[in-house]
């Protein structure tokens, strides 16, 4: 008797099944997206913290070494001051505290403009050179804008509209508090340009290098520095307070003002002097003690306005 073996039947999907398993895929996609998303998020609020962790430092080496903080600079028309070939320091530097904290970000050469052939060349290698610490990596890269025209008219070296170049500008996603006279920086009483020469401060030198003792409300209870708020659509444009760039002296490019409600960054329009972030809830702030802590955009103004003062005597407790 002839015998065989019967090979298995091999049971194919059908489409209704295989467009079940499509759909449970995709259900499961999108279940997960969110978390990821959440994730990468998350991971980017941390590198934001990092990055004012070290400008935090920064400023404490600063203090350390020339015994005040960084000032405000006198203004967004000056170059980059300098003494002889060397930097200016405290109330004789133009530029702002972004641009004067430099050596303690490691960033050296890009603070002595290494590679200039003048004192204008040195300004403008800082002004377009990217730092990777004053990015928020939620909001954009460490790029700077594209080139244009030098419209810095003042500096103690005295150069004239003939001097200006084409270059490009590196910006900042910090600010430091407060625009209104009464935060770590003091704002300069004498800050314009008379033509391309500068005038130069005349009132009380503490009103331009605050020192620790200043701090009276406490370290722990003062603003420094904090996320700015920006418009998204205007990103990699020149706006109106993203164009000077983070060596700017006094200008809301570096400088965002606690007596305005902090929000999260519109569409269109402009920061509004506000701090604020891209962040979702709230925005990184650092406290003059080195903390940083995330401050929620349904803080009660009054108690911002009291944060952002380094000596108004309303000390306060953040939960």
């Amino acid at each position: 008797m002839t015998s065989f073996n019967r090979g298995k039947s091999r049971r194919a999907f059908t489409l209704v099944e295989l467009l079940v398993v499509i759909a449970i895929i995709g259900i499961l996609i999108a279940l997960l997206l969110p978390a990821v998303q959440q994730a990468r998020e998350s991971a980017r609020r941390i590198q934001c913290t990092n990055h004012l962790k070290q400008i935090g430092l920064a400023w404490q080496n600063h203090h350390d070494t020339y015994k005040f903080f960084p000032t405000g600079g006198y203004h967004w028309s000056y170059h980059i001051t300098y003494d002889r070939d060397s930097p200016a320091i405290g109330k004789q530097q133009g530029a702002g505290w972004a641009y004067q904290i430099l050596p303690f970000m490691e960033q050296q050469n890009v603070y002595e403009g290494s590679g200039g052939a003048d004192n204008l060349a040195k300004s403008i290698i800082a002004m377009e050179t990217p730092i990777a610490g004053y990015y928020c990596p939620s909001r954009r890269p460490a790029i700077a804008h594209p080139e244009n025209n030098d419209w810095y008219r003042c500096n103690t070296q005295k150069l004239t509209l003939s001097d200006k170049r084409r270059h490009e500008f590196a910006q900042t996603d910090y600010a430091a508090s407060n625009s209104d006279r009464d935060g770590v920086l003091s704002r300069p009483t004498n800050s314009g340009c008379n033509g391309s020469t500068p005038t130069q401060p005349k009132d009380n030198h503490k009103q331009w290098e605050i020192t620790m003792s200043a701090i009276t409300d406490g370290t722990s209870n003062t603003l420094m520095v904090g996320e700015k708020r920006l418009a998204t659509q205007n990103l990699g444009k020149y706006q109106g307070d993203d164009n000077e760039g983070y060596t700017s002296g006094w200008d809301h490019d570096v400088l965002r003002s606690t007596r305005r409600q902090p929000l999260p960054d519109p569409r269109t329009g402009n920061g509004a002097n506000r701090f604020g972030s891209s962040h979702p809830g709230g925005f990184n702030a650092l406290l003059v003690d080195g903390s940083v802590r995330f401050i929620p955009y349904t803080i009660e103004l009054t108690m911002f306005d009291r944060l952002g003062k380094r000596s108004d005597g309303q000390v306060l407790t953040l939960d």
